[in-house]
């Protein structure tokens, strides 16, 4: 059905980035498999695509399309978001409430988005076709890849056109903050020119929808014409009642259910850590007050959990994320960042798989394991991870760093199983600092962060609190606390405990060859575990592009005593004394 050609030429290869390493140029073998008629003879051309699209091309092509679908389809940058959230409201009787709880991208859902994104946790054309009817689906393909039956079920279709040289702006800074794009400007400009862009030729993909606009089904909007308050969608549609929409309101509508109050972070510590991954901070509190029917814990003490430092985006997650379907085989794995997640992650998947390491080698452990949230922390982030996890084959292993307040409140009535695992504070402040400066893009000093960090005013800070109230569930059924020495210390006693959490049952040889797969040594040099990709990506998109840092970094216990000065040990210790004074719990040193 299809053919195509690598783009290898020097040109070619500086359009690549961590999104998307190769570049092809895909053709609709037969033009005479589209079966609409347009003004003139359809002569489509070929579309430049990740190599990546191979694996979804004939699936896109054979789509399932139903007659109340509507589908968004442009050239990218030419007013996409704004199309999509018009014609939403206007096909849903000026839904404000769904639309103010719901992200764009879940209600219209971008098909070919992990078909031309590297990583993509997730498959958006299963999405697609998983999503309830009517069907709100966006496109940047060409006429000639997209799904033949569109021409013969014949849904809706509103297709916006913008001039290519405000585009080309629109574009050239998308391709830089959100691809990882690090060439110049002109580069971009040369490469727009040359149609070898992802999506060119941009020109003809506009004219093929020009040349179908006489089709009842086919609406053609101009960009320039919407700036201008243009109403005549809602005609198209059907809709009697008419709202204009201004672009001043386009931007994200902010959840204004009663489970969670938002506090702007407004601190000069907090200004201070802005990054290209977090601009913005916001503390996030659950508003209702818990009951002994809805707590987690079965002690019948009080609880009022504190507020949590989270960046401003993840307001349009909490509510799904607390609201998130549990299922009783389950296994979540939960942190405070920096505390041995990966490594965790791995023993646990692999203990509960049978120890199967052809598959664990196969399939990197973030897609094994899913980090839960980190479509609502990571600004740039063009993944939907509270969908990926949801979709997931059971039994589900899940990742998430969020304070137990902000988890799926299922947690506590469902009872998967859960492992925690607590470090050092000490440890942890070296671990995140590194992390902030290379993976976040911070470029502040280190001691502005660590005194961030004795603040609590770090993302998924309190970190003591953190701790605290998983401390207070260790004696549950369903958790197993762990901390990162006792891994470090002993991991083959520790394996035994997971072991015996699981109802797992191994020789002493095959847990041997566990603790030697798990060694620092073996997890980092492991391409499945080691993010070495995910770090590519996220620093080339927080402007660390070419910068040299590796996400398991030494994996020490008491590293900090190399690190830190002599200073903030002191007022660490003291910190860690002050949250822990009520407590029994004690870190491990």
């Amino acid at each position: 059905m299809f053919s195509y050609k690598l783009m290898d030429s020097q040109q070619a290869r500086a359009f690549t980035t961590e999104l998307h390493d190769r570049h092809i140029e895909i053709h609709l073998s037969d033009v005479s498999a589209i079966s609409v008629r347009g003004e003139k003879d359809l002569k489509p051309s070929h579309c430049v695509l990740p190599f990546k699209y191979l694996q979804y091309a004939d699936r896109i092509r054979n789509l399932t399309v139903y007659k109340d679908d509507v589908w968004v389809v442009t050239f990218p940058k030419c007013g996409t978001t704004w199309t999509q959230e018009m014609v939403w409201l206007i096909d849903h009787d000026l839904d404000y409430e769904t639309a103010g709880k719901v992200d764009l991208s879940r209600r219209t859902v971008f098909i070919e988005a992990s078909a031309v994104i590297g990583d993509y946790l997730g498959d958006t054309v299963a999405a697609v076709e998983k999503l309830a009817r009517p069907r709100h689906i966006k496109s940047h393909l060409p006429l000639a890849l997209l799904p033949q039956q569109l021409w013969t079920v014949k849904p809706k279709i509103i297709y916006c056109a913008r001039n290519p040289k405000d585009a080309a702006v629109s574009y050239m800074h998308h391709y830089r903050h959100l691809h990882g794009f690090q060439g110049t400007n002109e580069t971009f400009l040369e490469g727009l020119l040359t149609d070898q862009i992802l999506w060119c030729p941009q020109v003809p993909h506009t004219l093929d929808f020009w040349n179908v606009r006489h089709l009842d089904y086919v609406m053609f909007n101009h960009f320039e014409d919407m700036k201008k308050f243009n109403t005549r969608a809602t005609r198209f549609l059907l809709v009697q009642q008419h709202k204009l929409i201004r672009t001043d309101e386009m931007s994200e509508t902010t959840s204004r259910d009663d489970v969670f109050s938002y506090k702007p972070l407004a601190t000069e510590l907090a200004k201070a850590l802005s990054c290209p991954a977090a601009t913005a901070f916001i503390e996030v509190k659950p508003v209702e007050k818990f009951t002994a029917s809805d707590s987690p814990f079965s002690d019948g003490l009080p609880w009022e959990p504190k507020a949590c430092v989270l960046p401003d985006k993840y307001q349009h997650f909490a509510e799904r994320v607390r609201n998130f379907t549990v299922y009783d085989d389950d296994v979540w794995i939960i942190t405070f960042p920096k505390c041995g997640t990966t490594w965790t992650q791995e023993m646990v998947w692999l203990i509960d798989h049978n120890l199967d390491y052809e598959r664990a080698k196969g399939e990197s452990l973030n897609s094994r394991s899913v980090y839960l949230e980190i479509a609502g922390i990571a600004k740039n982030l063009p993944v939907d991870t509270v969908a990926a996890a949801a979709s997931k084959a059971r039994p589900r292993h899940i990742k998430s760093h969020l304070p137990m307040a902000l988890l799926p409140k299922q947690l506590w009535t469902v009872k998967p199983k859960i492992i925690y695992v607590s470090r050092n504070p000490k440890d942890v402040a070296v671990s995140y600092w590194h992390h902030y400066q290379m993976i976040m893009g911070y470029r502040g000093t280190r001691e502005i962060f660590l005194e961030a960090l004795l603040a609590d005013q770090v993302v998924y800070c309190p970190q003591v609190q953190h701790v605290l109230d998983f401390w207070r569930l260790r004696s549950e059924q369903n958790v197993l606390f762990l901390t990162y020495e006792q891994m470090k210390q002993n991991l083959r006693e520790v394996l035994t405990k997971v072991c015996d959490f699981f109802g797992k049952q191994y020789s002493d040889e095959q847990l041997d060859e566990l603790a030697r797969h798990l060694s620092f040594d073996e997890m980092k040099k492991n391409p499945a575990t080691n993010n070495s990709d995910l770090t590519r990506g996220a620093m080339a998109m927080n402007g660390r592009k070419g910068e040299s840092f590796e996400f398991m970094r030494k994996g020490q216990v008491g590293d900090y005593k190399n690190e830190l000065p002599a200073e903030y040990i002191a007022r660490l210790d003291q910190y860690i004394a002050e949250e822990l004074r009520d407590s029994d719990f004690r870190f491990d040193l």
